[in-house]
């Protein structure tokens, strides 16, 4: 799941300028959000602590994807 939701993101067009950004920034971000969904609902199997840091790493990492600068500040 996550490899696929990696996979949408970069196909977004986040080197663009302008309004066109603005959209597949957008378009990444919804991607991200429906992610982070699936994620918290679907790792029944593992412990509450395990599971929150798996999913908060993969965000991370994703999240970097489309806003790189953004966790720098």
């Amino acid at each position: 799941m996550t490899r696929i939701a990696e996979e949408r993101i970069r196909e977004c067009n986040l080197d663009s300028q302008g309004a066109i950004y603005i959209s597949e920034s957008a378009k990444a971000g919804a991607v991200l959000s429906y992610w982070y969904e699936l994620a918290i609902n679907g790792y029944a199997s593992v412990n509450v602590i395990k599971r929150q840091e798996l999913i908060d790493a993969d965000h991370l990492r994703l999240r970097q994807l489309i806003w790189p600068e953004a966790d720098k500040q």
